[in-house]
């Protein structure tokens, strides 16, 4: 007869929790060190960015990498651009000027290795749209234009659930798609340098 009182030679099976998926939050700054013509053709195009990133470990793994989602807002991006262009883009006063902007990147990825190592290798690839108040590269573009990044780098354990993010190459695409008259683009270089924060399960670093 089945002991239905909890005694003695009972078993009770116990249901482990839902783990909690690996993620992380990070704050980093971009430094601009060159305009290129790669896909974009605005000359004296400069930007500068302050971004929050959320990263969790949500696809596997692939290449000996661990595969996480990528989202980043882009609450501080300052473009310095010509004072005046013409319809294509070109220069025409020897004067810049500075315009505030905000991004945001819903669509991304990174492939991130030796992830329970000290120092982890990344690359990381971003997609959304970056808005400004004014249009920018030409007075015929747009508002609103798409952003394109591409980032490689390092994260350095310094504490149990802290990192130093150093990323010296970064590529950083804008442009409106020709959604309007005129897509002058511009390609940029840069570095970045952050902070990030582990939440929940981590077994990095240790």
């Amino acid at each position: 007869m089945a002991n239905n009182g909890g005694t003695a030679g009972t078993t009770v099976a116990v249901s482990p929790g839902k783990q909690p998926v690996e993620s992380e939050i990070a704050t980093a700054g971009m430094i601009s060190y060159g305009n290129y013509r790669i896909f974009g053709a605005a000359p004296r195009a400069n930007i500068w960015t302050m971004g929050v990133e959320y990263d969790r470990h949500s696809w596997g793994r692939f290449l000996k990498a661990q595969i996480d989602y990528v989202v980043e807002i882009l609450p501080v991006a300052i473009l310095s651009e010509p004072a005046k262009e013409n319809f294509w883009g070109g220069p025409l006063s020897p004067n810049q000027q500075l315009v505030p902007g905000l991004g945001i990147s819903p669509f991304g990825f990174r492939f991130l290795w030796r992830s329970n190592m000290k120092v982890k290798p990344y690359m990381m690839g971003k997609a959304g749209g970056i808005f400004f108040p004014k249009k920018i590269l030409s007075p015929a573009s747009s508002y609103a234009n798409f952003n394109f990044q591409g980032d490689f780098g390092l994260e350095i354990s310094m504490t149990e659930r802290t990192e130093l993010r150093v990323d010296p190459v970064v590529y950083f695409h804008v442009s409106n798609g020709y959604f309007a008259a005129s897509n002058p683009g511009f390609d940029q270089l840069g570095a970045k340098i952050g902070i990030s924060y582990h939440l929940g399960r981590w077994r990095g670093g240790r």
